[in-house]
């Protein structure tokens, strides 16, 4: 499983032209060399309650996510240990009550380096028309806010030690200077892909939290927010 080249998709979509085209042609490539190495892995961890596997987002150098049997988001991760990815699980569980969208319930499987996460309500902004959320830009946009200040609420000072700075999974070594005063969480990967909204745009449910840090600058969330909106609605 680990010896897999994710590379290969990732390598070939670096010269065909488009954002979007590139993540279609990683992702199927991808799937055509690895999907039966990876289901056999996850069957491994659910055995026979394993009905579907279908590839739904990233498959990258590092990491790739399904859904099985249609309910559970499974991400599978290359290079982090289960210890981080339980440090993982009790940071969403410690700044799940700060926040009014949802995140998810984390199962970490025992011995592997993967988490199993409850679908979520809501589809993400890619599935929606461009022009129906860009027209309704200020909506969207005052929803992240609302939410980016709300993540900046968790009082940082209380995460234990061991789980500040671990947090970011593909880091080596973990730093252990103390947190600078303040300092706030942030998602740090607020895109189009991670916003999952209802019909009417409200904004119910914000996955991928494993880039989450505690950061010094308050406005970390709403500047690469910004970057990555611009990336969406320009389409590159």
């Amino acid at each position: 499983m680990y010896k897999i080249p994710f590379f290969i998709g990732t390598f070939i979509s670096y010269f065909v032209p488009g954002r979007e085209n590139r993540r279609r042609v990683r992702g199927h490539i991808n799937k055509f060399f690895f999907y039966i190495p990876i289901a056999l892995f996850i069957k491994r961890v659910y055995g026979e309650k394993t009905k579907t596997i279908r590839f739904i987002r990233q498959i990258s150098m590092k990491r790739v996510t399904c859904v099985v049997n249609d309910k559970y988001y499974v991400k599978v991760f290359r290079f982090v240990s289960v210890k981080r990815l339980n440090e993982y699980k009790f940071l969403l569980d410690f700044i799940r009550p700060y926040l009014n969208v949802k995140i998810p319930d984390v199962y970490v499987a025992k011995h592997i380096p993967m988490y199993v996460a409850e679908r979520l309500p809501g589809r993400d902004m890619c599935d929606f028309d461009k022009e129906l959320i860009l027209k309704n830009e200020k909506k969207v946009k005052k929803q992240v806010f609302d939410i980016i200040a709300q993540l900046q609420s968790v009082p940082v000072d209380e995460i234990p030690d061991n789980i500040r700075f671990a947090v970011k999974l593909q880091a080596k070594k973990p730093a252990t200077k103390p947190v600078a005063v303040g300092s706030v969480l942030a998602h740090c990967d607020l895109n189009a892909g991670n916003l999952l909204l209802d019909e009417k745009l409200n904004i119910l449910s914000i996955i991928d939290w494993d880039s989450t840090l505690i950061v010094p600058n308050p406005d970390t969330d709403k500047e690469m927010f910004e970057k990555l909106w611009s990336v969406y609605k320009n389409g590159k």
